[in-house]
Order: structure tokens, then C-alpha cells, then sequence
């Protein structure tokens, strides 16, 4: 699989490492900060992602965990992971604002270089 064209998710391999190295640090974070995933905030993750995924019903869903070879603890994995990366969004949203403009910036550089083989 190469880094650079999209996995069955539609995501180059790399943005995919990128998400799951999000997920590894979140975990740790929450941990080291003593966060839990309540079972509200949980059932609040599944309800964003079914909707967002168009999944509405349980039998939609099931569909899908077997389509795509997804098992139920993988997926309840996953929701945690993403409840995770929301609390500590929330708990760190100042200092994360306050990189975005930088952040911009830097990644713009990849817009020049399109720009650049879009010329040549």
C-alpha cells in the first residue's frame, strides 16, 4: 500500500498514520490527565458518528461492521479514542487556537508547490 494513494477509506496511508498516531497520544494524555469517557459523552460519540455515517439503524450498522471486517470492540475502541481526542480538544482549545494561524502558514507551503508543477 503506498503512502501516497488512497486507502479504502479514501485517505492517503500517511493522513491514516497520522489519525492513529492522534489516537495513541490521546489516550496517553487522558491517561496521564486522569480523563474518562463517560458513558454519556460515549453514547454522544456514537450518536455523531452513526448519523455522520449515515448509519441509522442497527441493522445499518451491523451491515457495515461486516463489511468492512470492523469487530464491535474495534469500533467501541475507536468511539473511545474519539471521545478521547474531543475532551482533551475541548480542555486544550486555547493553546490549540493558538497554533492554527502558524499551522496555516506552514501548511500553505504544499498550495506553493501545487502551484509550482501546476505552472510547469
Amino acid at each position: 500500500m503506498s503512502a501516497d494513494g488512497p486507502t479504502a477509506c479514501g485517505e492517503t496511508l500517511a493522513v491514516v498514520r497520522k489519525k492513529a498516531l492522534l489516537r495513541l497520544l490521546a489516550r496517553r494524555e487522558a491517561a496521564r490527565l486522569g480523563l474518562v469517557v463517560t458513558q454519556a459523552e460515549m453514547q454522544a460519540e456514537a450518536e455523531r458518528f452513526l448519523a455522520a455515517a449515515g448509519l441509522d439503524d442497527g441493522a445499518a450498522l451491523a451491515g457495515w461492521l461486516d463489511a468492512s471486517g470492523l469487530g464491535e470492540a474495534a469500533f467501541a475502541a475507536a468511539l473511545q479514542d474519539f471521545a478521547l481526542v474531543r475532551l482533551l480538544e475541548d480542555r486544550l482549545a486555547r493553546e490549540i487556537d493558538a497554533l492554527v494561524p502558524d499551522h496555516i502558514a506552514v501548511s500553505s507551503a504544499r498550495l506553493r508547490q501545487a502551484e509550482h508543477e501546476g505552472a510547469s
